[in-house]
């Protein structure tokens, strides 16, 4: 059974973080949600620390779906930051029936790693969190939210990162996302350099009916830098689809 965080939300919700992380990637955004229903932010498998028994996008998705099923939560809509993202659609082709509808946040169709990251994670990986990932994935960052954000990953297994970064490098649904019929919220941050904006247009132009976002001056980390932005946009998708 995943790990997970809890709140009240407008619509049954599950958050899935990104790489590396852990369900808290979503707590400041969780605190401006509200409403009768509940939202989950869990944490996949090994994350924060334990044993990798995953190591594809597709037994991600497989191990949300398993608690989704557990939890008897009817039809969520499943929102993903970044490689949560490509969790989330993968669920939405894998079980189209049991979503209720997707929320993509800072993600894309393809996504393909760097390099450079995949090389210092191989041979350092506390400086690739450090020194790499973490300055790329925001605009600005002072001392208080880099701690926040080393909070919200999952630094005390960091096998776990590489693990994941090649999970992403592997995945490509650019071929499928027409397959995609549910109700779609993009949101991206407008200085993301981890997954640019180009990647949300993408997805825009391919995923039928599907609503775009974007949050000024905010980097990768858009859950963190931009909380209550992003919470607004969720907030609203998420009662336009409660009756």
């Amino acid at each position: 059974m995943l790990g997970f965080i809890s709140h009240q939300a407008p619509h049954p919700v599950i958050f899935v973080h990104g790489a590396g992380g852990n369900s808290l990637l979503w707590k400041r955004t969780l605190q401006y949600l509200s409403g009768k229903s509940v939202a989950f932010a869990v944490d996949l498998p090994g994350h924060p620390s334990g044993e990798i028994t995953c190591k594809t996008v597709g037994d991600y998705s497989e191990a949300v779906f398993e608690f989704i099923a557990n939890r008897g939560v009817g039809r969520p809509v499943v929102c993903g930051h970044s490689m949560g993202g490509a969790v989330a659609m993968t669920l939405a082709l894998s079980h189209p029936d049991a979503l209720g509808g997707l929320i993509l946040v800072s993600t894309g169709a393809k996504l393909g790693v760097d390099p450079v990251i995949l090389d210092v994670l191989r041979s350092q990986p506390l400086k690739a969190v450090e020194q790499v990932i973490t300055p790329r994935s925001f605009n600005s960052i002072d001392l208080s939210l880099g701690r926040e954000a080393r909070v919200a990953l999952s630094v005390s297994n960091l096998d776990v990162f590489l693990n994941d970064y090649l999970a992403c490098q592997n995945f490509d649904v650019r071929a499928d996302l027409r397959r995609i019929d549910a109700r779609t919220l993009i949101a991206c941050g407008d200085k993301d350099r981890m997954t640019p904006p180009k990647w949300s247009h993408f997805l825009k132009t391919n995923i039928t009916g599907s609503e775009l976002y974007f949050v000024k001056d905010s980097g990768h980390m858009l859950p963190l830098e931009k909380p209550e932005a992003l919470a607004g946009a969720v907030q609203s998708f998420l009662a336009s689809l409660t009756p």
